[in-house]
């Protein structure tokens, strides 16, 4: 089963095999792939009914006395199917009750209830419990809870002011009840927005145990992990106020499920300035992927309690998708990107290593059920060529390409719980890996290069751009590994060497010594009277100009040892140092005024006579 593929063309749903060429048809209905949580089951939405087809046999299982349906959604555990039609009215002029609760054992609408936004953006509209034993409906400034208790015939009312948007734990608490909701809560009238977790079981209006705020936000995405520990919000704006993106502004937000870790709740710290990509927590709930930043795109990988554990480097990528055991990733550049995919092993500290590369353009990705085997399809209308479905090993490996005409999506089969176990990789490829023979990149294809460079006898484009400061394949300064507590990482040293911090701006040190040992003298000399004082003074101002001026001849030799062989760098060097004359001139001048000299404006003074020398080497 974790080898069957269900694709969606305008002709209908079929199955596919990997290895085989052959289709089964299911059903010719266009609708969206929907299969039960255990995939014996797909939804046909056709007209007339919504039919359960039995994906084994390719033969109709059950129906549901429902037309014209567009939208459709199991809930939490698959024993009920809410269906929503387009908003209309009914024959007496109300508003027709187009969003229904069917209950799949009967076949028999327990709920309905008019809602008038039917949208994919939006669906589904209906939040269940993970029990199943009731569900939420939002609605302007309250929440509606249905109980199963009653068939879902009443709801009781929670007051959240404000609310936008909802998401509840996929965990109920320890003791029975409902699981914890978060919430947004959209800018209003000045105070800015903001999500917060609201326990549903106590006050009818309740406040939140966790919150946070942030402002320039209309729309948020809340994620919580498999265990119910912490939830992650996505927040977007269609406008970006920095003037930095034309696709608006993205920012993450961490809140954690103890009300006793409530000040832990944080903005992200994401390493690189720019839009957020794609964010996935790990089905095991431990770690979660954020790929973001200006392109080249940063990923990072955090763990529960946000912290960031291993920078996987920048590189042109967009997705993240994990396999259903959080032990395998692939991150993904697809879209107008060129369609890198790199294969990772997360190991139990956080540590990733690569198992394998490979170039497959597309616009989706999706892990098998054994998590084995990726998925990548492209499909319409976001391409309207090469439309197609391919299957790669966990290592890169292509094992099957099957082309369309048109493709409108493609999925696994899903597979009941239990069917399969986590396998880490295989002994074969981990030897290989310790051979160094795992592809750390995508193969690329030759370089396009323009008539006038093929006459000249250039053959690819690299060579000419290989000066270039800017790529969207890499970025000079990435430092790729494991992240330390501190939040960053330690360059190697040779054995016995000391790590001095701040070592890599020599200049800044130099400085900093320098104003060290002038303090050092000024202390040891205070210790007298006024007059040795002064005298000390005088020492230490002696010595640092000594040290400036003995820096200042050797970089102007330096410059002097410098090649000028032509006429123009003459006349440029000369300009440069009959500049840096008169800059000492004016130092003189403030300095016969009475004024106090810096260590700068020393140094610039004990340089004098190399600088006259140069000139006269130069013929000035």
């Amino acid at each position: 089963m974790s080898t069957q593929i269900i694709g969606r063309t305008p002709d209908g749903i079929s199955l596919l095999t990997v290895g085989s060429q052959d289709q089964q048809q299911l059903c010719g209905s266009g609708a969206p792939i929907l299969c039960s949580e255990d995939g014996t089951k797909l939804v046909a939405l056709g007209p007339g009914a919504v039919k359960l087809v039995d994906i084994s046999s390719a033969q109709e299982a059950s129906s549901l006395p429902e037309d014209a349906v567009v939208l459709s959604a199991f809930s939490s555990g698959g024993a009920y199917l809410v269906t929503a039609q387009r908003a209309g009215k009914a024959a007496d002029g109300s508003l027709s009750k187009n969003l229904k609760v069917w209950e799949l054992a009967s076949g028999k609408c327990l709920f309905s209830i008019a809602h008038k936004q039917v949208s994919k953006d939006t669906w589904p509209v209906l939040h269940w419990a993970p029990d199943d034993a009731a569900f939420l409906h939002m609605v302007t400034n309250t929440v509606h809870v249905y109980s199963r208790a009653d068939n879902f015939a009443t709801y009781r009312k929670v007051t959240i002011k404000g609310i936008g948007g909802l998401a509840l734990s996929p965990v109920a608490p320890p003791g029975g009840g409902l699981p914890q909701l978060a919430a947004f809560l959209p800018e209003l009238k000045g105070t800015p927005a903001g999500a917060g977790l609201y326990g549903l079981d106590g006050s009818p209006e309740p406040t939140a145990t966790v919150r946070k705020s942030f402002f320039r936000s209309q729309g948020a995405q809340l994620m919580w992990n498999c265990l119910g520990s912490a939830c992650l919000v996505l927040s977007y704006a269609d406008y970006d106020a920095t003037n930095q993106s034309y696709y608006g502004e993205q920012k993450l937000h961490y809140l954690p499920a103890d009300p006793a870790k409530a000040d832990e709740a944080l903005t992200v710290p994401l390493p690189k300035e720019g839009p957020i990509h794609d964010v996935q927590w790990s089905p095991a709930g431990d770690y979660f992927i954020a790929v973001a930043g200006f392109m080249p795109a940063k990923v990072t990988v955090f763990n529960a309690q946000c912290k960031p554990v291993y920078d996987l480097g920048s590189g042109p990528y967009n997705m993240v998708r994990w396999n259903p055991f959080g032990r395998f990733f692939a991150i993904c550049g697809f879209g107008n990107l060129p369609g890198d995919i790199m294969l990772f092993d997360k190991k139990t500290s956080g540590a990733c290593k690569q198992m394998g590369a490979v170039r497959s353009p597309a616009v989706s990705a999706e892990w098998s059920p054994c998590g084995r085997l990726l998925l990548t399809a492209t499909t319409a209308p976001r391409l309207r060529v090469d439309n197609n479905i391919k299957v790669f090993t966990y290592y890169g490996e292509q094992k099957a390409h099957v082309p369309f005409a048109t493709l409108l999506d493609a999925a696994w089969r899903p597979a009941p719980k239990g069917s399969y176990q986590d396998r880490p990789q295989s002994p074969e490829r981990l030897s290989a890996a310790a051979k160094g023979e795992v592809a750390t990149s995508a193969p690329a294809k030759p370089s396009y290069v323009p008539p006038h460079l093929r006459a000249a006898g250039v053959t690819s484009t690299a060579a000419v751009s290989s000066g270039a400061k800017f790529s969207l394949a890499r970025d000079d300064d990435d430092r790729p590994g494991k992240i330390g507590a501190a939040g960053g990482r330690r360059t190697a040293l040779p054995p016995g060497a000391e790590f001095i911090a701040g070592g890599g701006n020599a200049k800044a040190a130099s400085k900093n010594a320098k104003r060290r040992a002038k303090k050092k003298g000024g202390d040891a000399s205070g210790e007298g009277d006024d007059g040795e004082e002064a005298g000390g003074a005088a020492t230490g101002a002696e010595a640092a100009t000594a040290a400036l001026a003995s820096s200042s001849l050797q970089d102007s030799q330096a410059a002097a040892a410098a090649p000028l062989n032509d006429e123009e760098a003459r006349q440029k060097r000369i300009r440069a140092l009959q500049k840096k004359q008169r800059q000492i001139q004016d130092i003189k001048d403030k300095r016969t005024a009475g004024a106090t000299m810096t260590p700068e404006q020393l140094e610039k003074l004990a340089g004098e006579a190399a600088i006259l020398e140069e000139l006269a080497s130069l013929g000035a």
